[in-house]
């Protein structure tokens, strides 16, 4: 697996399809941060939502990195079409957690916070960010070439189910109302409820972990159900 995992991410990196998406995360942080002091909690929500949608991009290219025919190559070493795809999903996973460092040490570096900024500030700014990456990984996954043959569809479904997510977020006290619907939509809200607090935070509530653990508790899901999927379904 590591092999593989270590194959799959040098791939990617020569095929420098990383560099837009990328190149845009790191133009948005540089812009935001443009003006010092700013708020800590708003401004790491900001870019953990931007990190949310471009973890969408990253998603798609990582999983369209390798040729139709190199494809196959690559999954018959592998012997195991889930543990080709997990170790994608790995892979995504990794991106996302140095973009999730990024940015939340960036504006620490360069010292763009106001005066009271503490741990518990870059902790749950950590949290957001990576939190937010992998729901945008489990939620991409089903719009890659694996479950959808166009790849305009890919690009429009995967735009399309992070808007739709963010909506919902900004609508929940109407949405969730229906108590049902807490356990299938996306949990965005979530994060963004957290975020909300205030800078004057000195603790981490127990409540802010519970409600970070499920939305990582809901990507997992989201991500096994697409390996159950790929592993029994004949790739093209």
């Amino acid at each position: 697996m590591k092999g593989l995992i270590h194959y799959q991410f040098a791939t990617y990196i020569r095929t420098h399809k990383y560099v837009p998406p990328v190149s845009v995360f790191i133009m948005m942080l540089v812009i935001n941060y443009t003006y010092t002091p700013n708020p800590i909690l708003d401004s790491y929500s900001f870019t953990s939502l931007m990190l949310f949608f471009l973890m969408g991009w990253v998603t798609i290219t990582i999983l369209h990195a390798e040729d139709e025919g190199q494809k196959q190559i690559t999954i018959m070493h592998a012997k195991n079409k889930g543990t080709y795809y997990l170790s994608l999903v790995l892979n995504c996973a990794l991106s996302g957690l140095i973009l999730s460092i990024v940015a939340v040490a960036y504006p620490v570096v360069i010292h763009a916070f106001k005066p009271e900024l503490h741990s518990v500030h870059i902790v749950i700014g950590l949290l957001a960010h990576f939190s937010l990456a992998i729901l945008s990984i489990a939620l991409s996954l089903f719009f890659t070439r694996e479950l959808v043959k166009s790849n305009v569809n890919s690009w429009w479904g995967v735009i399309s189910i992070l808007i739709v997510s963010l909506v919902i977020a900004v609508l929940k006290a109407e949405i969730l109302k229906f108590k049902l619907l807490n356990w299938i939509l996306p949990p965005l809200h979530y994060s963004l409820e957290i975020m909300s607090v205030g800078d004057q935070i000195t603790s981490i509530p127990a409540e802010v972990f519970a409600q970070f653990t499920w939305i990582l508790v809901y990507s997992i899901v989201l991500i096994v159900f697409f390996l159950a999927i790929v592993q029994t379904k004949w790739i093209r």
